[in-house]
């Protein structure tokens, strides 16, 4: 087949004629793998860009009044200076997509944990406000740069039916991350009076140079990505790998058919292809909902992640500041047991629809239960007040991660293998603005206010409208990977 003469054929989508019997395609032989210790490798290993991205942003959070009081920041600085990070991160998504989707899911994910460890240590060593701001906006496309490569890996290396139980791991991680910080807090000021910023975002730092030396050493490349750029040998080993690690016979066939050789291209149109088949006329819909959906849960995750640490200190939650943020960490836990639950016995699109309307539930009963601590003497607050508080932060804190898995799991399987990368990179990115304009948005809404329900009602507007945007999606993976580059239709 001739090259297209013309760049405007860089929009055009691919397609390959049938392809004879002989060996199965390459996501048949995931599916014979099974579920084992492979899997597990790539979510842990590849995953923890989500732990350092807990453990950094619950950090930059927690310690925004502590740099205020030193530097005397206004409100705009004290929102910006964590808004910038998810600047930074939309910014490394957008880089993150091409570059995993033409050299490969690890590069991506090894390069995020360097950035994250040096730009960390750097943020510490800040004397001003835009040297901060610079050093976490550094940070921020270090984390995006290797998110949507990690989804993407371990969506690709997972037999259908556990793709969701390896995004909770993955995602189980980010509470990993925010326990360690919520520790280092404690174990720095349980009371958060007096917290050593600098020291905190240092220790914060560790977590990342860890993963780096373990991504080097145990993290393989896509199967896929490998078959996908005519790599069949070197993706045969990976398979081997991964036969071996879940324990499986030798005589098991890692054999696959080889996907048809691509018509010869410009590195302008291999670059493009990626994003014509993201943003084609079938997908459309579909990937603005992902897109839409992912903003939802970041603003609402970030915003409240920005938020609990203001309000908790005002608000008698039966313990110290510091204790309360742990406590909201450890409630993340059984939403990870749900969210394995779900995975196992339901689809993606009920656990979606279910979890967005319990996070609508918890917000309103947390955000009056709060308001009820704060208008109200201690004596006249009831045991119910108490209950809605402490149940809405509950849910708010677990229904979140059962949404975040489902819906990041769904903006993953839903992209062909040569645009997976850049379609979660898509998703994510736009999740990523919800991020960036959450505490600027809390701050901006507290100072007009004068407190913090206006924002907390205005989050369940956003759940509101994620709502009847989603329920004429349905839900199906691209997962014949020889005729990959087919999108999938999605719309009722």
């Amino acid at each position: 087949m001739a090259a297209p003469a013309d760049t405007k054929d860089v929009l055009k989508l691919p397609s390959y004629a049938a392809t004879p019997k002989g060996p199965p395609p390459l996501s048949e032989v995931i599916e014979r793998l099974g579920f084992g210790w492979a899997q597990l490798r790539c979510a842990i290993i590849g995953g923890a860009v989500f732990l350092a991205d807990g453990a950094e942003l619950l950090l930059i959070g927690t310690v925004t009044r502590a740099v205020s009081s030193e530097w005397g920041m206004p409100a705009w600085q004290r929102g910006l200076v964590v808004s910038v990070v998810f600047v930074g991160i939309l910014l490394g998504n957008a880089m993150s997509g091409p570059m995993g989707d033409n050299f490969g899911r690890r590069m991506p994910i090894i390069a995020s944990y360097a950035g994250i460890a040096v730009f960390s240590v750097l943020s510490a060593m800040t004397n001003s406000f835009y040297q901060l701001a610079s050093a976490r906006l550094l940070v921020g496309i270090a984390f995006g740069f290797g998110q949507p490569a990690a989804i993407a890996q371990c969506v690709e290396v997972t037999p259908v039916y556990w793709r969701t139980l390896v995004q909770a791991v993955v995602q189980g991680s980010f509470i990993i991350g925010e326990l360690y910080s919520a520790l280092l807090v404690w174990y720095d000021d349980p009371e958060m009076k007096n917290l050593d910023w600098r020291w905190l975002l240092m220790m914060g730092a560790i977590p990342s140079a860890v993963y780096f030396f373990l991504a080097i050493f145990f993290l393989p490349q896509s199967p896929n990505y490998l078959a996908c750029h005519g790599e069949d040998e070197a993706a045969t080993k990976v398979l081997e790998g991964m036969r071996h690690d879940n324990g499986l016979p030798d005589d098991v066939s890692v054999e696959f058919r080889a996907i048809p050789p691509r018509a010869a291209s410009t590195p302008l149109q291999r670059a493009m292809e990626p994003m014509a088949i993201v943003f084609s006329l079938p997908m459309l819909y579909t990937t603005c909902v992902s897109i839409y959906s992912c903003f939802v849960l970041n603003v609402v995750f970030y915003g409240c992640l920005y938020a609990f640490p203001q309000v908790v200190a005002d608000v008698d939650m039966g313990s110290s500041p510091a204790v309360a943020l742990i406590i909201g960490a450890l409630w993340e836990i059984p939403g990870s047991l749900l969210s394995v639950i779900c995975a196992l016995f339901m689809s993606v699109r009920p656990v979606t629809i279910a979890s967005l309307s319990l996070m609508f539930v918890s917000m309103l009963s947390f955000t009056l239960g709060a308001e009820a601590h704060v208008l109200n003497s201690e004596k006249d607050t009831t045991v119910w007040h108490a209950m809605m508080l402490h149940g809405g932060y509950m849910g708010i804190k677990a229904f979140t991660y059962v949404a975040f898995v489902a819906i990041y799991t769904f903006a993953a399987e839903i992209y062909p293998t040569r645009a997976r990368t850049t379609g979660s990179a898509a998703s994510v990115a736009g999740g990523r603005v919800g991020g960036m304009i959450a505490p600027l948005l809390f701050e901006e809404l507290a100072d007009r206010t004068g407190g913090f329900s206006a924002f907390f009602y205005t989050m369940m507007g956003f759940i509101a409208l994620n709502l009847m945007l989603i329920l004429p999606v349905t839900t199906k993976a691209a997962d014949d990977d020889d005729h990959e580059s087919q999108p999938v239709v999605l719309m009722h």
